[in-house]
């Protein structure tokens, strides 16, 4: 037998094998329609969210540095026996704890809508550029009780927002 004819052989022998490799990938990806995202870890380790809470918690801890003050200024009045001045102090304490409390409230607030916000459409990007027909959220709560790290996008729709957020 000829040279030529073993290589063609030999090729006809790879490309069958290529082809069926090429198939089976081809068909596993396919199959994947639906992904699952811990949502939990998606929205803790989006950058945005990261940003917003810095902003934040500068903020809030200078309230809490007042009402720091103010307890420090409480307890000089009490050992004073100043009563009328450390009752004063106590209820201005009290209101600006609650104040801080509304703050901090009404900040997670904000920075949960705007977080959301901004990822709803992303996550719908993402999506449609994996061809995915299903994103199941688990968010931990009971909606998803098991998932295969098959369905698991998680890292990758996380490395995804951060990208399109530091606008690469």
């Amino acid at each position: 037998m000829k040279p030529t004819f073993y290589r063609s052989i030999i090729l006809s022998v790879i490309i069958s094998v290529l082809s069926s490799g090429l198939v089976y990938v081809s068909l596993n990806n396919q199959n994947r329609k639906t992904a699952v995202v811990d949502a939990v870890k998606l929205f803790n380790q989006y950058n945005m969210k990261k940003e917003l809470e810095a902003k934040e918690k500068v903020r809030l801890e200078a309230m809490s540095k007042v009402l720091d003050s103010l307890t420090n200024k409480i307890k000089l009045a009490q050992a004073s026996k100043d009563d009328q001045t450390a009752k004063s102090l106590f209820d201005r304490f009290n209101m600006l704890k609650q104040q801080l409390r509304d703050e901090y409230t009404q900040s997670n607030q904000l920075i949960n809508q705007e977080v959301w916000k901004r990822l709803n459409p992303l996550i719908e990007e993402f999506g449609k550029k994996k061809k995915l027909h299903l994103i199941i959220g688990a968010n931990g709560m009971g909606s998803v009780l098991y998932n295969d790290e098959y369905y698991d996008l998680t890292p990758e729709l996380v490395t995804y927002v951060n990208k399109q957020y530091e606008g690469q």
